[in-house]
């Protein structure tokens, strides 16, 4: 390297270069080192290295550090040289002079190796620096190695080093990715990717890169993200508080201003030279706390800001709002400042914190909405002005945590009842007295929404109606409106209700599957259309359509996810447990409901808890995991909620539990709760709930065949063909209930056929192991076997045949050379599905069409199928699984 010249190395190579120049200089050929960087850039660490290094080599050291509060007492690096001098240098006393500490300095270095080096060359005092720069022109042929630091601060570093003879200029360049990872396959936990995470994160500032490195360490990033803890948090607090003028306020200044935050606004906020803010800003950049302009961290700011101490924190919001309103700033950006000092004293605040609220929740930024608005209601000392923020609180609030409206839900009842309330404040209380099953006040919100004012948006109003269908399983009595008579769109809609609302009249229909469809394609997910859009997929599934259930539920789960509404996206994903269940699904179906259940608390649930409950305690029974299921039956839910169509799927499901678990008698009791409130809506919807297939079913167990005969005959003349899952339970019920010489299997037969055209794989699969048993000589009694069989309603058929997505059981050899299965043999759901109806006889086009997949990926897994039951073919399927083949 020429002398003059600055070479930009990392600090690895920047240490390997150092070593040369002390083993060149001990040889006789004295020189200098510039080392320049950023802040923080490793500089520091370096001189000590050599230091270290030197000393261990026999060699003489001499240290200083330059500091601001020295930087004006004469001779200041000079004295920490001779007092931090590895060996007492004699002849070097004060008053100092250049020339004779030259030569005393000189003739050290001829007799042994000699490393002088100063931390902060910049902050030296004039003296030093004159006495330095004389040392420098004398060291040609001395054993002297002098080496300075400086950082590329944009002003205010020394002239004249770097300019002499014999003077290397070194500029500390990032850690690259590769000395990250390296840092991390050293502890052994380099995951794909996050070196260069942990790179972009720290921009490649040693210190940063191991505090990021620390942090993940410590388990902060055990899923190999990269992530920015208390570490990474010390270490920018550590680099803001050096030496530097304005690197902390300036920081400070940008994390309160936000990404709106450039060098003009800076600087007047802190009163700051413009041109020196500029200045700063690069320093930051080229340190790594900065990137763009902007911290590259998101947690950044808050580590600058952590230890402010509170008062000022606040003014400096205070004052930014202020300033950027001034400037006319976003109302976001304004709003973000007051919302941080928690402030509205100025009179444009309550202006600038609505618009903002309406900004965010348009852009679905729930949190931030809310607070604008709690801190708006604070402001607000208009009546009217409280009234529409307590219901733009309840709309922002509601979608994350609908029992938190509650304080605000009472302001808008107390404005109902002095007749002040809009109809976007009726639509809030009756869409909080729904979720929470309270009839007599959606009754009265829906009343005063229609005696109101103004005509009512018709989609708005089939919402409504499909909503309190879905929770009450009827209709909400006409209120008169002309307006709405009038309205020009209120005939299709109303249609479109009125469709909807027969599949618990009537069954499904071509009719009410186009009503679904047609409500899904129209209406936006959001608070009001939440039940509509349900009883929309709900329908679907009841009538046969699975798979458009679910891919609506899947699109529906993930826009609700996207827009951080996990009310939403809890009741879409405890409609889509439902219809996995249907399908036969069951582990699948119980992950679906605990992560539904997981996503709020049973207060935020409401009465709509009853859904994921019903599922996971179906799921359970199906699966024979009645511990599990008992757990769910002990957890709390509202009374309200058995008022509830819900509480009606729920009270059957616990009445299945004591069915399956051995307990007719408590069954019965269950089964009958259902009767009784059943009674209010079974003229109007007959086919809700199947109850009297239930209460066959649990009386046959008693022994009581006559009394299941009627209960079975009576659900059939009630559902008819018009719903294939009532119609299946009852004529299986009626089929246990009979012998083997009254068509008790053509009776099974046509169940068969009733749930596969109802699309329910579950009930499907449950009768067809009761199929299967009839084939069982040794049994007289068809209702005995019959109740064995569906005590425990498996998807599996063979005792010896295990479900489950993965895992395989290995091969045993034979003493023929043929492999033996291990004792259970495992299928995946789609696998089983597929033998089950190759079993029953049906080709594979057919199997294709049923399934809804490919004719090849039938052949895909048949031939999984054999392999995995060590069968030839087809003809195996039905001994090992245990059916008898039956044209259905």
């Amino acid at each position: 390297m020429a002398t003059g010249t600055h070479v930009k190395i990392p600090p690895d190579d920047a240490a390997v270069f150092l070593r040369s120049q002390f083993e060149q200089s001990s040889a006789g050929a004295g020189r200098v080192v510039m080392v320049s960087g950023g802040v923080a850039s490793g500089k520091t660490t370096l001189l000590n290295d050599l230091l270290d290094e030197a000393t261990a080599a026999g060699a003489v050291t001499l240290s200083a550090t330059g500091a601001p509060d020295e930087q004006r007492i004469e001779s200041a690096i000079i004295d920490q040289l001779l007092a931090n001098s590895s060996t007492p240098v004699t002849g070097a006393a004060k008053p100092y002079t250049a020339l004779g500490l030259c030569d005393t300095l000189q003739g050290l270095a001829r007799e042994r190796p000699t490393v002088i080096c100063v931390d902060g060359i910049h902050y030296a005092d004039e003296t030093s620096v004159r006495i330095l720069l004389q040392l420098q022109r004398r060291i040609r042929s001395v054993k002297l190695l002098m080496v300075l630091s400086r950082p590329e601060w944009p002003r205010g570093s020394p002239a004249g080093f770097d300019l002499q003879h014999r003077c290397y200029g070194v500029r500390l360049a990032p850690l690259p990715e590769q000395t990250i990872a390296a840092m991390l396959d050293a502890a052994g936990h380099n995951h794909s990717g996050l070196a260069a995470r942990l790179h972009a994160l720290s921009g490649g500032n040693p210190m940063f890169a191991k505090a990021a490195v620390d942090d993940h360490l410590e388990g902060l990033g055990h899923d190999g993200r990269a992530v920015a803890g208390p570490a990474y948090a010390q270490a920018v607090w550590a680099f803001l508080h050096r030496s530097e003028d304005h690197l902390l306020d300036v920081a400070t200044a940008l994390a309160v201003l936000g990404e709106c935050g450039d060098a003009e606004l800076i600087a007047k906020l802190t009163g700051i030279d413009a041109d020196a803010v500029v200045d700063v800003l690069a320093v930051l950049e080229q340190g790594g706390l900065l990137a763009g302009g902007w911290f590259r961290h998101p947690d950044a700011p808050t580590a600058v800001l952590r230890n402010l101490p509170t008062t000022e924190r606040i003014r400096l919001h205070r004052a930014a709002a202020e300033l950027k309103y001034r400037e006319a700033a976003a109302a976001t950006e304004v709003a973000s400042n007051l919302v941080s000092a928690g402030e509205t004293s100025a009179e444009w605040s309550l202006p600038i914190l609505r618009r903002a609220a309406e900004r965010a929740l348009m852009a679905d930024d729930i949190a931030f909405a809310t607070r604008c608005l709690e801190l708006g209601l604070s402001a607000a000392s208009d009546e009217a002005e409280q009234r529409s923020i307590h219901l733009s609180i309840v709309r922002s609030t509601w979608r994350v945590n609908p029992s938190g409206v509650l304080p605000h839900i009472s302001a808008l009842a107390a404005a109902a009842d002095q007749g002040e309330l809009d109809q976007a404040g009726c639509l809030a209380l009756l869409r909080h007295a729904l979720w929470h099953g309270d009839r007599q006040n959606a009754l009265r919100a829906h009343e005063l929404l229609h005696t109101g004012p103004g005509p009512i948006d018709p989609q708005i109003d089939t919402a409504v109606k499909l909503a309190f269908h879905w929770h009450f399983g009827q209709d909400l009595p006409q209120v008169k409106s002309s307006d709405f008579a009038t309205h020009p769109g209120a005939a299709p809609w109303n249609h479109t209700a009125h469709s909807l609302t027969q599949t618990w009249r009537q069954g499904s229909s071509d009719t009410t599957k186009a009503s679904a469809e047609r409500v899904l394609r129209n209406s936006r997910l959001g608070d009001t259309t939440l039940e509509a859009i349900a009883m929309a997929i709900s329908a679907l599934a009841h009538g046969g359509n699975c798979d458009r259930a679910q891919w609506w539920c899947g699109r529906l789960a993930k826009e609700a996810r996207q827009r951080g509404a996990t009310s939403w996206q809890a009741m879409i994903e405890a409609l889509r447990a439902a219809v996995v269940l249907q399908r036969g699904e069951v582990t699948k179906a119980a992950e679906l409901a605990r992560s539904a259940l997981d996503m709020l608390s049973e207060p935020n649930w409401g009465v709509s808890i009853s859904h994921p409950l019903t599922t996971l305690l179906m799921a359970d029974i199906a699966a024979g995991t009645f511990a599990s299921a008992a757990e769910t039956l002990r957890r709390p839910v509202p009374d309200a909620m058995l008022e509830t169509v819900g509480g009606l799927w729920f009270l059957r499901a616990c009445g299945h539990f004591y069915l399956a678990t051995k307990r007719p008698l408590a069954a019965i009791g269950y089964f009958h709760k259902v009767q009784r409130l059943m009674r209010t809506r079974e003229e109007s919807m007959p086919l809700l709930v199947p109850w009297r297939s239930d209460l066959a079913e649990a009386t046959l167990r008693l022994g009581n065949r006559t009394i299941a005969r009627d209960l079975a005959n009576q659900q059939i003349e009630l559902a008819h063909s018009s719903n294939p899952f009532a119609h299946g339970l009852a004529l299986r019920a009626l089929a246990l209930a009979g012998t083997p010489a009254e068509g008790s299997r053509s009776l099974l037969e046509r169940a068969a056929k009733s749930f596969q055209q109802a699309g329910h794989q579950l009930e499907l699969n449950r009768t067809l192991k009761v199929i299967a048993q009839l084939q069982n000589p040794e049994r007289e009694r068809l209702n005995g076997l019959a109740a064995d069989a569906i005590e425990a309603p498996r998807p599996v058929p063979a005792s010896r045949l295990m479900v489950a997505q993965d895992a395989r059981p290995e091969p045993v050899a034979r003493e023929d050379g043929r492999s033996e299965r291990a004792e259970s043999v495992t299928l995946s759901e789609a696998e089983l599905r597929v033998a089950q109806l190759a079993a029953l006889g049906h080709t594979n086009r057919q199997i294709s069409r049923r399934l809804f997949i490919t004719i090849s990926t039938v052949e895909q897994h048949l031939t999984r199928t054999y392999r995995k039951l060590d069968i030839r073919g087809r003809s195996a399927l039905a001994h090992e699984l245990g059916y008898a083949r039956i044209s259905i």
